[in-house]
């Protein structure tokens, strides 16, 4: 017999006791899709939030008048100067006390309820599991590639996918796309600036034995399509590795074809994968 979809419900949210939860967000100077983002989160997020956390990277004070359209309050980091995605979320995460973390960016719209309730089901039944996302296919190729190599499971009533390792060489480790993660699991990786990038840190975690679950249902979609930001930081990391320079521990074994994790785009043993001169 067909396992039925978990459905959340009120008393169900109450009697589970949810442990606290921090809504981390990153933001850039976009504040249309920010308020966006935070008002569509608010209007179909049905789980309590012990505290919401903001740290802005463009430098810009007016981020502060986005927040205050909202009832509820944010603490606020403004970044003076910019430090880049890695230490803006390294500087938010240290302000977190909470067991569990909501990762979120400045370009998402959600769209149904219920998403935090499974997303805390799937990380309470499956320790391997290092992030929840919600997001909906459609609009990232390599995410969709994922989805589509991956046959959909139940976990404790709810619909999911949990890619195995080898459905990407480096994604589905890790993500910063909107979803539920472990505080306990990030400070076992240190801090996410060592690792370069999102990819460095989604290499760490498949090489720690873990990857992230998909919910089967959506609940959010991207809307900053088009209106991309480079960060500095991770544009510089992406350069060759000079001579003598150590590559980060969470790349070794990386297979030379694959992508490389620092988010270049540019394949491993044309970027941090080149070795050192002398050593050839």
């Amino acid at each position: 017999m067909q396992e039925r979809k978990y459905v959340p419900t009120a008393t169900d949210r109450e009697t589970r006791a949810t442990p606290g939860i921090t809504f981390v967000l990153t933001s850039c100077g976009r504040f249309d899709l920010l308020h966006e983002t935070i008002k569509t989160f608010l209007e179909f997020n049905a789980a309590p939030i012990a505290r919401y956390i903001l740290v802005e990277d463009s430098g810009d004070e007016g981020v502060r008048g986005v927040l205050a359209r909202f009832p509820v309050a944010f603490d606020v980091l403004v970044n003076q100067p910019p430090c880049g995605q890695m230490q803006s979320i390294d500087r938010a995460y240290a302000r977190v006390t909470t067991p569990y973390i909501f990762h979120c960016e400045d370009d998402w719209r959600f769209f149904r309820t219920g998403f935090v309730e499974e997303s805390m089901r799937l990380l309470e039944r499956d320790a391997r599991i290092s992030a929840v996302i919600c997001r909906r296919t459609g609009q990232n190729s390599d995410h969709d590639r994922i989805v589509a190599a991956t046959g959909s499971t139940w976990i404790d009533g709810v619909e999911c996918r949990v890619p195995p390792a080898d459905a990407h060489a480096v994604w589905g480790g890790y993500s910063f796309n909107p979803g539920l993660r472990r505080r306990a699991d990030y400070l076992r990786l240190g801090a996410f600036s060592v690792y370069g990038s999102e990819a460095g840190a989604s290499h760490w975690f498949k090489r720690a034995g873990m990857g992230i679950a998909m919910l089967e249902q959506p609940a959010c979609e991207t809307t900053g399509r088009g209106r991309h930001l480079e960060d500095a930081v991770v544009a510089a990391a992406s350069r060759p590795t000079p001579a003598g320079q150590a590559l980060p521990n969470a790349w070794g074994g990386l297979a030379r074809n694959a992508p490389c994790p620092c988010g270049s785009g540019r394949r491993y043993k044309r970027c941090h994968g080149q070795p050192a001169a002398g050593t050839e």
